[in-house]
């Protein structure tokens, strides 16, 4: 017993050499505390007072009677890094080879550390599965090597039947609790004074080994001295990095991607496809006209359902054509009077120009019982048929004016004739006739000699060319009036 009593002494001595006690006079408290305002309270187990074990010491904690089960907990004002824990429970001054009647009521207990109030949400440091009253020393001292801000004790009678040395009811006498560690946070060794690697969580690394007890976001390993690598960033590098573009790797702390996203992605990290009618690169292509407005393929822009009515093609973009239209451009223009090479509406099938003679409605499909004339018509037709008399009267004109020509000329062509052959045959009768007369003979023979002479066919000449002038003014002036007129009505 005195050996045990000087290995405890020498261990707490060494211990407390190398850390601190951070729970001394630290903030405590308990489920089911001793009723009647005893001075058992929570704050006794981390008083410093461990001289006296037993319950008129006042230096204990000591919980109601009869519970089935028994929390208390400190706080150690931060989050630390532990090494190891003591615990001194009550004994009433029995010794440590006789049998403890208070050691079956805390046998059984665990010890959690956690960053909440909660055990649940810490790490269990240790539970008591093996030690009986004859075994189990005091203080007991078990290995807590985490970092945390709350130190649990919890035991609990819940689920008989129970070994043969447990008590039937849980209960907290504990006279102290040391929990040992580092005072200063991102330091380990026995002396505190060994930096924690630089990426460790919080600073905070294993005491004894200076191992990271979690990385940074963007870091992983024991010392945290490796980035994310394939495709991953983020605490413990548990986050898959988006499409980046190339598949390259996203920034191994925030995921964004630096390079920019795959076709059809958008976002920092490029984890959104495309939408609101865009698609491929920076989603900066819009959609064709897909059917009932849905949103193409994220990557080439393909309308997965087929397009709206007037339109076809993968990406529809293109409007209906070869005098077709409506939905699939499955439906054939109408009878459409195409002025200018256009066809109908592409997806209405309405006639742009109105309909062919013979037609009517909306996409020139009824037959008209009656070839209506439209105003558009009669304006047009108008100067034409105009044109068209004018130069019907104009022909008629020159052809009359042509044939009255033709019999004027046969007319003075046949006056002279008969003037040459009544002379002719007045002067053969004349000679003939004894009683000649001698002027007549006279005028004869100086008619001969005219016509011998030149200057008499010059004359014939021109008087043939005057009469010729007048009916020819007469065509150009009727000419130069037809011009007139087609001008102005052009």
């Amino acid at each position: 017993m005195d050996v045990f009593l000087m290995f405890v002494f020498v261990c707490e001595l060494s211990i407390c050499f190398a850390y601190q006690n951070l729970a001394l006079k630290k903030e405590t408290w308990q489920l089911h505390p001793y009723p009647n305002g005893h001075s058992w309270t929570s704050d006794k187990a981390v008083d410093g007072l461990k001289s006296d074990l037993t319950a008129d010491g006042r230096q204990c904690t000591i919980s109601g009677n009869y519970k089935t089960r028994a929390e208390w907990r400190v706080d150690l004002g931060g989050i630390f890094s532990v090494h190891n824990i003591f615990i001194y429970y009550r004994t009433e001054k029995a010794m440590q080879d006789k049998i403890n009647m208070y050691a079956k009521r805390f046998l059984g207990f665990s010890v959690y550390i956690s960053n909440t109030t909660q055990k649940e949400d810490g790490v269990l440091c240790f539970r008591d599965i093996y030690y009986t009253r004859a075994t189990i020393p005091n203080p007991i001292n078990f290995s807590c090597q985490y970092h945390g801000r709350y130190v649990i004790y919890y035991n609990n009678r819940t689920h008989p039947p129970f070994p043969k040395d447990y008590d039937e009811y849980a209960y907290n006498e504990l006279c102290e609790v040391e929990v040992n560690g580092c005072v200063a946070s991102g330091f380990y060794g026995e002396s505190c004074s060994i930096p924690c690697p630089q990426n460790c969580q919080e600073g905070h690394c294993h005491i004894t080994v200076g191992t990271c007890l979690g990385c940074i976001a963007g870091y992983s390993g024991n010392k945290c001295d490796k980035r994310c690598t394939e495709n991953t960033y983020g605490f413990e590098c548990s986050q898959k990095c988006g499409k980046c573009r190339n598949r390259s790797q996203c920034n191994h702390v925030t995921g964004t991607c630096p390079k920019g996203c795959d076709k059809g992605i958008y976002g920092d990290k490029c984890v959104s496809e495309c939408d609101e009618n865009t698609y491929g690169q920076n989603c900066s292509n819009s959609c064709g006209f897909c059917l009932d407005g849905e949103q193409c393929h994220y990557i080439d822009g393909r309308c997965l359902n087929g397009c709206s009515s007037g339109y076809t093609g993968s990406h529809c973009t293109k409007r209906c054509s070869k005098n077709t239209y409506g939905p699939g451009c499955s439906l054939s223009c109408g009878n459409c009077l195409y002025l200018y090479g256009e066809q109908c509406h592409h997806v209405t099938g309405d006639c742009p120009s109105g309909c062919v003679q013979g037609f009517h409605g909306k996409n020139c499909t009824e037959v008209s019982s009656f070839l209506p004339v439209s105003t558009s018509d009669i304006v047009l037709a108008v100067p034409l048929y105009s044109l068209a008399a004018l130069l019907g009267a104009s022909v008629i004109a020159v052809i009359i004016l042509g044939i009255k020509m033709k019999k004027f000329k046969m007319n003075v062509h046949q006056q002279t004739n008969k003037v040459t052959v009544y002379e002719a045959m007045q002067f053969k009768s004349g000679a003939n006739n004894d009683n000649s007369n001698p002027r007549v003979e006279s005028f004869y023979e100086e008619l001969q000699e005219k016509d011998r002479s030149p200057h008499y066919d010059n004359w014939r000449i021109q008087e043939l060319q005057k009469r010729e002038a007048k009916p020819r003014r007469g065509k150009m002036r009727l000419q130069i009036y037809l011009c007139f007129i087609i001008k102005n009505i052009v």
